[in-house]
Formats: structure tokens, C-alpha cells, sequence
């Protein structure tokens, strides 16, 4: 590793366009989550944005957007194509961000998800720690941005959001084709571990000696129209203070009173569903 090389690499990948429903808003999202990665406190870090299509990205030295032509993993043309096709899209794209991070000599890799925020120390963090296995985010929150709401998720935030875990690069599969290999190349180099921990966040910090950051690490957006999970905040809320809006780049809840409600109180479809799952239980009863 040189002087001049990356502490840590933020690798992200966006999905085909055609499991998509509105690409236009993918990529807006997107924009909006690699600018707000831009503000960490410490600046030796890369960005690395692997699409099959180019995303209107912030123009920054640090930003590396990567092209690849695999094929969609779905015929669908929904966001939720289910977890094989995700696991394949999102684990070769990921090995391909893996290759570039290493050929910049990145010493660590952060997997995030295109939508999600995270803490602008995190690379402060890992540099005062160089030589550390990696870390887990076990500690993060639920934002959701229309309504400038957010809700904490301690303990297996992890297990949730795939923006979850700082990882030492040289404890990766090894990613030896360059960053034109195929999908075929891929398998055939890594096997399962393509998918078990470059295509999904659920196992990494069982199978590595990670450890949790000690503090809360990243923002899961929820209730986007795109997303795979189509998950929501769930229930209570409270709203973006100035320190979190600092914290992880985006916009802090208004001070007028509509707009404290709005970010406080549970969303029209958190209400339907509670209401829903309370008439099935009085109907079985």
C-alpha cells in the first residue's frame, strides 16, 4: 500500500435497468447518497459505483464509476426480483467494485447500498484503527426522507440494512480477472462465497472476526418505490436533528410544528398495516 492510496474504499452498485420500474429515480438516489459520502472528515477513501448504464454521479477525483455488461438477473421488471437474482447482480458487481478497490491499493472496503447514508467518520474511524479485521454496524437508524423521519434500529441493524460492514480487503474472495471478468469467471474463481458475502450482508460478521463500530454507522432509507426490501420505518418516529442531518449528509426536519408531526407521527401505511394485522387477530379470536 503507498502513501497516497485509499484507507477505504466505498463500493456501491446500482441494479439493471430493467428491474427497475423508474430508473430515473434509481439514479437520483443514488446521486443524492454518493454526494452525501463525499463529506467524511478524513478524505483518503475512493468511491467506486459499479451500473450497467453510466449514473449521473458527482464529478470528484475520488468518485470511480465502473461500467459492466452482465446480463439482467431477472425478467422482471419489478425492484423485487427476488433474492437469487439479487444475490448474483449484486455479488458480481460487488467482486468487480472489490477488483478496483484493490488495483487503487484500498486497505478496506465498505459495501453500501446506493439509497443508504453513512457516518462521515467512518474513515477517520477505520484510520485510527489500521490493521483491525473490520467492523459491523449493528447500531444505525431508519430514515425515511419524504417525511424527514427517522427511527433507531440497535443490535442487529446489520441483519436489515446491507450497509453494514468495514471488512479488511485482503479477508475477501480473491478477485483475480481484472474488472472485465464475466459472471461465468467470477463463479468459477469464488464459488459460494461470491454470494454468501459479496451478494448478501447477512453473513459477514459471522464468518469474519468483525467487530461492532462503536457507534451509529448509517442511515437504511426505507419507503422508496425502488428498493428491494420495500421495508418502512415501522411505527414511531422522531425527527432529523442538525447534529444526525451533519452527521450523515442529508436534510434535518423542519422546525414548524406540521412538520414535527409529520416526521413523528406513524405514516398512513404504517397505521393501515397495524390496523390490518389487529382486525386478523380479532377475527381468529
Amino acid at each position: 500500500m503507498t502513501d497516497d492510496a485509499p484507507i477505504v474504499a466505498f463500493i456501491t452498485t446500482i441494479r439493471h435497468p430493467l428491474n427497475s420500474t423508474d430508473y430515473p429515480s434509481v439514479q437520483r438516489l443514488a446521486h443524492e447518497s454518493v454526494t452525501s459520502w463525499l463529506g467524511q472528515t478524513d478524505s483518503r477513501f475512493v468511491i467506486i459505483v459499479v451500473s450497467n448504464e453510466p449514473v449521473p454521479v458527482p464529478t470528484d477525483p475520488r468518485v470511480h464509476p465502473l461500467l459492466v455488461s452482465f446480463p439482467p438477473p431477472s425478467s422482471r421488471r419489478t425492484p423485487r426480483t427476488g433474492l437469487e437474482a439479487v444475490l448474483r447482480d449484486k455479488g458480481t458487481k460487488n467482486a468487480i467494485g472489490l477488483t478496483r478497490a484493490r488495483e487503487l491499493g484500498a486497505e478496506y472496503v465498505m459495501f453500501v447500498d446506493a439509497d443508504d447514508f453513512i457516518a462521515r467518520e467512518i474513515t477517520a474511524f477505520v484510520a485510527a484503527h489500521r490493521g483491525a479485521a473490520g467492523w459491523t454496524v449493528t447500531d444505525g437508524w431508519r430514515v425515511q426522507l419524504e417525511r424527514r423521519a427517522l427511527r433507531r434500529h440497535r443490535g442487529d441493524f446489520h441483519l436489515q440494512c446491507g450497509s453494514s460492514h468495514i471488512v479488511r480487503a485482503d479477508l475477501l474472495p480473491p478477485t483475480s480477472h481484472g474488472v472485465t471478468a464475466s459472471q461465468e469467471q467470477l463463479y468459477a474463481e469464488q464459488g459460494e462465497l461470491l454470494e454468501r458475502r459479496l451478494g448478501s450482508h447477512m453473513h459477514l460478521h459471522d464468518d469474519l472476526p468483525l467487530v461492532p463500530l462503536p457507534f451509529p454507522g448509517a442511515l437504511y432509507r426505507v419507503g422508496t418505490s425502488q428498493s428491494h426490501s420495500g421495508n418502512a420505518l415501522g411505527g414511531w418516529s422522531r425527527p432529523i436533528s442538525k447534529r444526525i442531518a451533519d452527521r450523515f449528509g442529508v436534510p434535518a426536519t423542519g422546525l414548524s410544528p406540521v412538520a414535527i408531526a409529520r416526521a413523528s407521527l406513524p405514516s398512513t401505511r404504517a397505521v393501515r398495516e397495524r390496523a390490518r394485522l389487529l382486525l386478523h387477530r380479532l377475527r381468529r379470536h
